[in-house]
């Protein structure tokens, strides 16, 4: 019988040099066909959904980096405060390559929906940063308009873009109106951790000063992304993260959006209690709130993790949950359909509870 290991020896050969020429080929090609895409994402948002694949996450990464206007950027949209640094100006055009939008502001915030509740009930009061302002959509678009058009109560829409919780509560108490109101909507973002950590570490945040203002509205570096830009930044998600890349390629897995894995100030990630823990922290800070109602929404794993804390007896979590559509697709703000949703999961989560029945009729 012939001695079969010299074919075994060759076809050993063959399939590890087939392996180390393929593997190579596999990659380039993954490599063009997602830089592709998300150029693609970058010049044609229309054409494609939000998602967490990783072609969204490069397109919309490079876009905030490059490409976007950002409003608290815009000289016509805010302007300098002695205590928040910045605050909205009486309105502007705010426009990005997917919306062109008209804010407007008052005394009052966000200018809402004519409400049907006389002025004389206790007003029910929205604070949050750029999702509660209304980033991407007009003013009677927004969720706390829509809120507004349809409950027994006054409502003031305080959310400013890139405030944290700190500047959230701050600006809320500087309303006029925060003594008669016994409810108060708070949203929370990932991004609220790191003013929240600066405040509780050192028992103020950094001082709100006109040059730090005039760095804000400066002129940032705007440019369009290339196909360059794309395909390098590509290759580092592919180079620094192999396994996670692939198997987000294959739809086993999902890169940080909006409610997974929030990130520390220095690019390491955090667990969902420390925000809850910060969060608390802060709302103790401030003791003017603890004769009225917080109601709190969300990042679904902050809700939960917010859910197992124990929390004041006047907090209550309220879980907002959106589809992938209801986000634009580049700019990961919620679009109108999202506002809708809002919208209507909130108006559905307060009328569940007494607190949050008394708060829509503007009841003490």
């Amino acid at each position: 019988m012939p001695d079969a290991s010299p074919r075994i020896k060759l076809v050993l050969f063959h399939a590890i040099m087939w392996t180390i020429v393929a593997l190579p080929l596999l990659a380039a090609a993954v490599l063009l066909l997602m830089s592709i895409i998300a150029y693609d994402i970058l010049r044609h948002p229309d054409r494609h959904q939000n998602t967490r694949r990783i072609w969204n996450v490069i397109a919309s990464d490079l876009y905030f980096e490059y490409e976007a206007n950002l409003w608290q950027n815009q000289k016509d949209c805010v302007k300098y405060d002695d205590k928040l640094l910045y605050k909205p100006s009486s309105g502007c055009r705010f426009a990005n390559r997917e919306f062109s939008t008209d804010l407007t502001f008052s005394e009052d915030g966000r200018v809402t929906a004519p409400s049907r509740a006389p002025t004389s009930r206790r007003p029910l009061i929205f604070a949050g940063d750029s999702e509660t302002m209304g980033w991407g959509v007009n003013d009677g678009e927004t969720f706390a308009s829509l809120i507004a058009s349809s409950i027994e109560a006054p409502v003031l829409n305080l959310g400013v873009a890139s405030y944290g919780t700190v500047r959230e509560i701050m600006r809320v108490r500087m309303q006029p109106r925060f003594q008669d109101a016994n409810c108060i909507v708070i949203q929370y973002s990932w991004n609220d951790f790191d003013e929240n950590s600066v405040f509780l570490a050192r028992g103020a945040l950094p001082s709100p000063t006109r040059k730090r203002f005039q760095l804000l509205v400066s002129d940032y570096g705007k440019r369009d992304v290339s196909f360059q830009d794309v395909l390098i930044r590509t290759f580092d998600l592919m180079l620094n993260y192999p396994l996670a890349f692939f198997l987000n390629v294959i739809g086993w897995h999902d890169f940080p959006l909006e409610d997974d894995d929030p990130m520390n100030m220095n690019g390491t990630p955090r667990e969902e209690t420390e925000d809850t823990k910060a969060f608390l922290a802060v709302l103790a800070s401030f003791p003017e709130l603890n004769g009225k109602k917080i109601f709190v929404m969300g990042p679904g794993r902050f809700i939960s993790a917010l859910s197992r804390e124990t929390a004041p007896a006047n907090v209550f979590p309220i879980p907002v949950d959106l589809n992938d559509g209801d986000w634009y697709t580049l700019d990961m703000h919620p679009n109108k359909e999202g506002h809708r949703q809002m919208a209507a999961q909130v108006l559905e989560q307060l009328k569940r509870t007494e607190e949050g029945r008394q708060c829509l009729a503007g009841e003490p």
